[in-house]
């Protein structure tokens, strides 16, 4: 009895050992001969073996205890078909799960809302959207006709604020709230909006109801805050608001309060510099997305406004941009028409030029992107026009168990 105890002894320990020095962690019920993924972690980083066989993107994402929402911890990247390997800080995985997924996108048009004129759905050179998460609303910076107009996700028509210089209907005098060609606005996360008025060179605030709240920035008596033709605004994840500051080649980045906390840019073709910029995005991981059509391109920034690389492919007169859900890029081009989807790193995996063969965009000058949905501003026909996201693909899970991890 004593020689078959031992031995299984030390197969016990021959067994802790290996768990222990090479614990290979992995779970895809879901996997398939097309896509599968395994994990595998030493203590220091987790590599994540990946087969693919075709070509898509890839993004890995955690979550942990007390969090409903996974965090994207990797990609989206375009992979073609193959086996990789991807390595990434332990520290991301560690006594977490989450899942790889492969995907796929595509567009296809659903609807076109709007015509020129001055009526609830007719637009004059519409030049900016903004999406409000909370009430599902879509806001038009109506640039010719120097208003904001608020629509329902299927294009229904809610309400309209601003206009230019009428009061109680004497054109002779001005309201407090008018506008002289709006560029942007952007939903808040309070339900107010903001407002970058162009030709006033300011940024309007409107309140949860809707009301003009007054100049936003600068402050009233700040000359040295001064903006020159404010274009494209964004709304980060802590409620930040970045400006474009166009004609003084520049980004800037406002707190809730008002104060500015820094300014990205300048006039030139280096990589910190601008050249009429229009838009601007932040994505989850903070990085800053700047569209530069005088130089023909979208630049990337860290959180910090550290220079990451640019996007330039395909790209003649990029002039807005939207961030997914899943981290992938919509970019749109004045000059070529074409809407295109873009990983991070400036592959275009997707593009279109039109809604059909005869019916193309024209000038599309902003961009809004949902889970489900993107809305196009094509701006040269007056109209927004909602476009179905067709996104397939797999997921695999995986789990991160702290006692085999430490």
């Amino acid at each position: 009895m004593v020689k078959p105890f031992r031995a299984n002894l030390g197969v016990l320990v021959v067994f802790l050992f290996l768990i222990t020095v090479f614990p290979c962690i992995t779970q895809e019920p879901q996997a398939s001969r097309e896509f599968s993924s395994s994990l595998f972690c030493d203590g220091k980083t987790a590599s994540f073996s990946l087969r693919l066989s075709q070509a898509g993107c890839v993004s890995i994402s955690a979550g942990s205890k007390g969090r409903r929402e996974k965090l994207r911890i990797w990609g989206p990247a375009w992979m073609d078909a193959g086996q990789f390997s991807i390595t990434i800080p332990i520290e991301k995985v560690a006594s977490k799960s989450g899942s790889v997924e492969f995907f796929t996108d595509e567009l296809v048009p659903r609807l076109a809302i709007g015509r020129t004129g001055t009526g609830e759905l007719q637009f004059v050179h519409p030049m900016g959207l903004g999406w409000d998460p909370t009430r599902k609303e879509l806001y038009v910076a109506d640039t010719g006709n120097d208003r904001i107009v608020r629509l329902g996700p299927d294009g229904r028509f809610i309400a309209q604020y601003g206009g230019f210089g009428l009061a109680l209907g004497d054109v002779s005098e001005e309201k407090e709230d008018s506008l002289d060609a709006p560029w942007d606005v952007a939903p808040g996360g309070f339900s107010n909006f903001y407002v970058s008025d162009q030709n006033n060179d300011r940024i309007c605030e409107f309140d949860a109801y809707k009301s003009f709240k007054g100049k936003f920035y600068p402050t009233i008596g700040d000359r040295n805050s001064r903006l020159s033709r404010p274009r494209g605004l964004s709304i980060d994840g802590e409620n930040n608001i970045w400006v474009v500051d166009s004609r003084n080649d520049r980004v800037l980045k406002l707190a809730p309060s008002g104060a500015k906390l820094f300014e990205l840019g300048g006039f030139g073709a280096g990589r910190w510099s601008f050249r009429d910029p229009t838009q601007v995005a932040v994505d989850d991981s903070g990085r800053i997305f700047v569209c530069d059509p005088g130089n023909h391109r979208v630049s990337v920034f860290d959180r910090l406004g550290s220079f990451i690389s640019e996007i330039k492919d395909h790209l003649s007169s990029p002039t807005g941009i939207a961030i997914d859900p899943d981290g992938i890029l919509s970019i749109c081009d004045e000059v070529t028409g074409e809407l295109g989807l873009y990983t991070p790193a400036g592959i275009r995996i997707f593009w279109m030029n039109g809604i059909t063969e005869s019916d193309r965009f024209r000038a599309p000058a902003d961009v809004v992107a949902t889970g489900r949905v993107i809305y196009l501003l094509d701006s040269g026909n007056n109209r927004v026009v909602i476009l179905e996201r067709r996104k397939t693909g797999r997921e695999c899970t995986w789990q991160a168990l702290s006692r085999v991890v430490k």
